[in-house]
């Protein structure tokens, strides 16, 4: 029996479809390292932590 789980790590699409954004975008964001890609077998995973870090605003030095 499998246990439910809920993984740290989204797929592609669930990345695609949590973002709202499209794979055009999150391979661009990639490429210039705004967000980290693991691959796991074959496939790119991404962390949701991760990914919420990277878009939270920065705050401007004051």
């Amino acid at each position: 029996m499998k246990a439910n789980v809920k993984s740290p790590y989204l797929n592609t699409a669930e990345t695609l479809e949590y973002l709202r954004i499209s794979r055009k975008t999150l391979y661009n964001w990639m490429g210039q390292g705004i967000i980290t890609a693991y691959k796991i077998g074959n496939t790119n995973r991404f962390k949701k932590s991760e990914l919420d870090d990277a878009l939270r605003p920065v705050k401007p030095i004051v």
